[in-house]
């Protein structure tokens, strides 16, 4: 079947007698462009043509930028404009005082702008009628007795106008435009611009929801008989008022006589195998998409017909670690990355922020002592030393001496301590306060040492990313030196933050003949005969309702703005439009709940399980799977992983005589290289210097101070007066707790007696929680406070032990029933603690575990309960493990959960098993810095 760009480049051959050298044919992205070109050698293969010209090509926003004379400018440097503006118009009662607070309305602002010039709307009668809605939204306007905050809230609003008309006569004056405003004075003058373009005829190609600013162009083109608009569609969405994708082209069809008369539909004429892939992970998506390619070497022959397209384009870099060895089976195909290499995701980009935050916590006492550590253990950092492995020795140097801020010396006297004979450039460590012009001249100088020194030879991308960076960092200082707004070292930490994650690093690649990975947008005008599509969720596809605006719903479809429905209608174009001729399909989302899709897959992978398969059911087939890591593992290169030695295997029969914790089996399920080097290994979390009190020591204390009100009734039932005593005596017997965490110079004041009020907030809560239920006529009887558990769980065929222990918070009888409870300070939700036969949760894990040792050591027919306290919400009281829906944990529950932890255990004492990284985790992981990668293996539970 013809692709679009093939039916293009045929029409355009025809229309003009292959005399295309005065033809000029517009694009919405770069990408179409070579692909056309591409095209016009087929069909003048196919036609065995004599040569000719190519016509020129080119993208809207160049055409406008021609027409129009002016020079669009970045956002960055339009925020500092308008900043600008804001403090003329508001002066010292403006409502957003310092840049950073101006930084996000500024951005609304910029879009919103761009916006009205974009669909041409009258900007003056829209920002009106804004503020008479804000006015009467959100409060009486004719009350005299406004506060300050209502005041200056409203004057910003009845400001719009003024900062939108100040923003485009500043702009003009130096001949410069944002996106929209360039748009808008090209559309109102395109009638006479339109005789000085330098071509007989314009084809704009591709182009589906079309702005006013962009109708307008195009017709002025089409009515003078010297244009035609091109859009690519198919019948099926087109002829159905009721189908999304087909709106625009409905809407466009009455002006422009191209569009419409799309003939059989693509979708009737060719078999199209469509695959929905459930993947419970979001990375596993990733995966699954490798073993697809593995599977079909022949797509991979031919690379240049078969697409990976990302729409979370977060997904690059895991894909790119998810594709088939070129060397194998896949014939040495290569890639082409559209989207280019995000300079946020480089190592140069960490390292400059590890600057600017050694800088911003800078004060007259020295450097804070974790910013220095984190530079000190910077990979590029420890090249320039010479000391690649000095993260460990600075943190226990600072720990022993309790250097809570360094000055240059002390890191100097630190260095010698540790043996380093390196030193690094005088002027990263200076003393005085660094300002932000200071700190811009650091990186500067640090880009250019790390250049000079060659740290960064052996690789490309960061050796890329340091040119990158000096890209950023001229445009940082050339917006200081104009504006002067960056006061502080927060505000050049956000302004660089946003420029790093705007910048990106091109890939070198043949966009033709290579396998694509593309973002959703770049699939425009494009065809491919395979589509992999990830990400296809609800929420992502489409990206769903935002809020990005100033401008209210109604107020936008009154003034004819875009809302969130023309945008999902552009989404849903750009989806079938991507299917409508690829012969096998491959749509993958993701189930997991904490994704951007809320783990639904999108209406339209709906829509063509439903509708679309309906419509051609002898041409469209819908197959439905479900990923599991499983079928994913074998086809991952190498994975970081440790084999059980019989050192290993002894170390291993050591620790289960002594018995395994809840929190060591639950490490293991969660990644069992992080066990292996946790608890075989013993890499511990370096003790680093605390300056407050952190969240388990607040854990230690609220503990303790329950066991001390609860101890009296160990062994009989609670009493209502005593409880009532406990709580009138909290406030002391808590702070008894923390002055042992205090004694070790720590201040009680600050975040400090902050955590102290939660601590007693928390434990009076909870007292108050049970004191209501025994007034109600509870009856509590305690049986063990912290109580050491064990249990031997089975012995292996050499006749080793193998043993479970742990500490339970609190056993009691409540009402009759036994509970075995712990206490949890932190947040956690109902299916952390529930097992629906699926995926075993690490907390459901633990009070399974402390219930089965109970119930082992203390024999008895009668189910029994083990659940959380949750101090942070007791009025839930005590939340329970379940398994399905009920609460209680029966002999034939603990029999079944026992079975599921010998293969557990089993699995981490058998000796072939080797120990591999699983995904996820890794930020928390005291051995992280040494595991190489994190792959997808999963304990069988």
């Amino acid at each position: 079947m013809e692709t679009f760009l093939h039916q293009v480049a045929a029409r355009i051959l025809d229309e003009n007698a292959g005399a295309t050298d005065d033809v000029l044919v517009v694009f919405n992205n770069h990408r179409s462009e070579k692909f056309l070109h591409r095209e016009f050698a087929r069909v003048a293969t196919e036609r065995d043509l004599p040569p000719f010209f190519l016509p020129e090509t080119t993208v809207i926003d160049d055409l406008v930028g021609r027409l129009g004379g002016l020079r669009t400018v970045r956002n960055e440097f339009l925020l500092f404009e308008l900043y600008t503006i804001h403090m003329a118009i508001a002066g010292d009662e403006r409502k957003y005082q310092t840049f950073e607070d101006f930084i996000s309305f500024g951005d609304l602002m910029l879009g919103d702008f761009s916006e009205v010039d974009q669909y041409m709307v009258d900007a003056r009668a829209l920002f009106v009628n804004l503020y008479d809605l804000k006015a009467i939204g959100e409060w009486d306007v004719s009350n005299p007795n406004l506060s300050d905050f209502q005041r200056r809230y409203l004057d910003f609003y009845r400001s719009l106008y003024d900062y939108y008309t100040q923003l485009r006569a500043r702009l003009l004056a130096r001949g410069e435009a944002y996106g929209g405003m360039a748009y808008r004075l090209v559309a109102e003058q395109i009638d006479t611009l339109v005789d000085k373009v330098p071509y007989r005829m314009v084809y704009f190609v591709g182009f589906n929801a079309l702005s006013e600013c962009e109708r307008r162009i195009i017709r002025a083109f089409t009515d003078r008989g010297r244009g035609h608009l091109l859009t690519d569609g198919d019948a099926y969405y087109y002829d159905n008022p009721a189908q999304e994708a087909g709106y625009f082209l409905r809407k466009h069809s009455a002006e422009f006589a191209d569009l419409g008369h799309f003939g059989p539909s693509a979708f009737g004429m060719q078999k199209k195998n469509i695959t929905i892939a459930d993947c419970p992970e979001n990375v596993l998506q990733c995966k699954y998409a490798g073993q697809v390619l593995a599977e079909h070497p022949e797509w991979l022959a031919e690379a240049e017909s078969t697409a990976v397209v990302l729409a979370d384009e977060s997904l690059l870099i895991p894909m790119l670690g998810a594709l088939p060895d070129p060397g194998g089976n896949a014939n040495g195909y290569r890639v082409n990355v559209s989207m280019g290499f995000a300079f946020a995701d480089t190592h140069v980009h960490s390292l400059v922020l590890k600057v600017i935050a050694l800088y911003k916590n800078h004060t007259s006492r020295g450097f804070y002592h974790r910013d220095v550590v984190e530079l000190l253990s910077d990979f590029y950092i420890g090249r320039l030393l010479r000391a690649p492995v000095l993260r460990h020795q600075a943190a226990r140097y600072i720990a022993d001496g309790n250097h809570v801020r360094l000055d240059s010396g002390a890191i100097g006297e630190m260095l010698d301590a540790v043996g380093v004979e390196n030193r690094l450039p005088d002027y990263l460590f200076a003393d005085g306060e660094p300002g932000v012009d200071a700190t811009l001249a650091v990186l500067k100088s640090l880009g250019a040492d790390l250049l000079a020194a060659g740290v960064v030879a052996d690789n490309k991308k960061e050796l890329q990313a340091l040119g990158g960076l000096a890209e950023i960092l001229d445009f940082l200082q050339q917006l200081q030196a104009e504006y002067n707004h960056m006061q502080r070292l927060d505000t050049l930490e956000k302004i660089y933050t946003r420029l790093a994650r705007r910048h990106s690093l091109d890939f070198l690649g043949q966009p033709i003949e290579d396998l694509q990975i593309l973002g959703m947008l770049e699939t425009r005008n494009l065809d491919f005969r395979r589509v992999i599509l990830l990400s296809a969720g609800e929420g992502i596809l489409p990206a769903g309702r935002g809020n990005n605006t100033l401008i209210p719903y109604e107020l936008k479809r009154h003034a004819g703005l875009p809302t969130y429905e023309e945008k999902d209608n552009i989404f849903a174009y750009h989806f079938y439009r991507l299917i409508q001729r690829a012969e096998e399909v491959y749509l993958l989302f993701s189930s997991e709940a904490e994704t951007m899709g809320k783990g639904e897959e999108s209406r339209f992978v709906r829509q063509v399980r439903s509708e679309l398969r309906e419509a051609f059911p002898d041409t469209v087939s819908v197959t439905d799977v479900v990923v599991n890591a499983e079928q994913t593992t074998a086809l991952q290169p190498p994975e970081a992983q440790a084999a059980k030695s019989p050192a290993v295997v002894q170390t291993l029969l050591d620790l289960a005589g002594r018995g395994f914790s809840p929190t060591g089996l639950n490490a293991y399920v969660g990644c069992p290289m992080k066990f292996y080097y946790s608890y075989v290994l013993k890499i511990k979390d370096e003790n680093e210097l605390e300056d407050d009190i952190d969240a388990s020591q607040l854990g230690t204390a609220i503990h303790q101070t329950l066991r001390d009100i609860y101890a009296p009734y160990l062994g009989r039932e609670v009493e209502l007066t005593g409880l009532e005593e406990g709580l009138a005596h909290l406030p002391e017997l808590l702070q008894h707790n923390f002055d042992e965490l205090f004694a070790h110079g720590r201040s009680d004041e600050g975040r400090n007696s902050f955590m102290v009020a939660v601590a007693r907030h928390q434990a009076e809560a909870m007292l108050r929680k049970e004191i209501d239920l025994l007034r109600q006529g509870n009856r509590m009887e305690i049986i063990g406070l912290e109580q050491r558990l064990e249990y031997q769980l089975f012995t292996t065929p050499d006749g080793h032990p193998v043993r479970l222990y742990g500490d339970a918070d609190r056993i009691d009888r409540f009402n009759g029933r036994l509970r075995v409870i712990d206490y949890k300070t932190g947040a956690f939700s109902d299916e952390e603690i529930r097992y629906t036969g699926k995926k075993v949760k690490d907390k459901w894990l633990q009070l399974m575990c402390y219930a089965l040792m109970y119930a082992r050591s203390h024999p008895s027919p009668e189910p029994l309960q083990s659940g959380i306290y949750p101090l942070r919400y007791t009025q839930s009281g005590v939340r329970l493990a379940r398994q399905g829906e009920s609460d209680l944990i029966t002999p034939d529950n603990l029999r079944q959960f026992e079975e599921l932890l010998v293969g557990l255990v089993s699995d981490l004492l058998d000796p072939e098993q080797p120990f591999v990284a699983s995904p996820g985790g890794c930020a928390f992981c005291p051995a992280a810095a040494l595991c190489p990668s994190a792959r997808t293996f999963k304990p069988r539970l």
